[in-house]
């Protein structure tokens, strides 16, 4: 089974990027974040017609989640973590015997600010909710953009004094990975982790990026790991002729 989690950065605005992955990479399940639509504006006939379901929590402008599927999901719990009951987060179900969390975590604009102590919170909630979650299933996997880097070398240029970065925002995910979830990242000889480059002064090209794009397994889905990759080529222009501006995100993927 191939798990894929990508924050695209609007789903509409890069469809046709979604669409070829979708083709280029068949991933039995692939985790949306930052679709930036409203239900009405949901692209979903795009993806019935390459043979996948959809279940969505859509926000306009901004925010939003959805896992798309070769099977259909069964148990949805429509954006379960919120502070906010209007800000769509996050989505789960139930695809066999495996349950998926999707997760697009508050970025937090600054430490100290009103959205940093918002996402704290917010995190707080996400814990709280995954614990529950692992009480009822033993084959879990959260995935998603979590705006938070987990180690020191998974940052081009990592201060603690940065936001993503801060003490406070890291041991809140370690409190979340304390509950008995593993982080699926394998190291790759040569190869820098990171998953997000920002678009200005050519961070991709230079490889000044950050890895905050994870995957976070139950131990008996931990056992049947058997592959990780960043899919790196599809932040080159060049990747999708019919869409050349890219997320700045590249997608990532798991193989049990």
């Amino acid at each position: 089974m191939k798990i894929s989690t990508w924050n695209v950065n609007s789903v509409n605005v890069r469809l046709p990027n979604i669409l070829k992955y979708l083709k280029d990479y068949q991933p039995d399940i692939l985790c949306l974040q930052e679709l930036k639509c409203s239900e009405d504006k949901y692209p979903l006939e795009g993806f019935l017609a390459e043979g996948y379901h959809s279940i969505q929590a859509c926000q306009k402008t901004y925010n939003g989640v959805s896992i798309i599927s070769k099977s259909q999901g069964i148990d949805c719990h429509n954006n379960p973590v919120a502070v906010n009951d209007n800000e769509m987060r996050s989505i789960s179900a139930t695809f066999g015997d495996l349950r998926v969390v999707n997760f697009y975590v508050v970025n937090g604009q600054s430490i100290g600010s009103d959205k940093y102590i918002h996402k704290l919170k917010w995190l707080e909630k996400a814990r709280k909710y995954i614990k529950e979650q692992l009480s009822s299933y033993r084959r879990l996997v959260v995935v998603g953009d979590f705006n938070i880097v987990p180690n020191e070398n998974d940052a081009s240029n990592f201060s603690p004094n940065d936001i993503l970065c801060s003490d406070k925002e890291r041991k809140a995910l370690q409190a979340i990975l304390d509950l008995g979830l593993t982080d699926c990242y394998k190291p790759q000889d040569n190869v820098s982790p990171y998953t997000w480059w920002d678009y200005r002064a050519g961070a991709f090209h230079r490889d000044i990026g950050y890895r905050i794009d994870l995957l976070l397994g139950s131990p008996m889905l931990i056992n049947d790991l058997q592959h990780y990759e960043v899919h790196r080529d599809t932040r080159h222009k060049s990747w999708c002729p019919e869409q050349p501006k890219t997320s700045d995100h590249a997608p990532v993927m798991i193989t049990l």
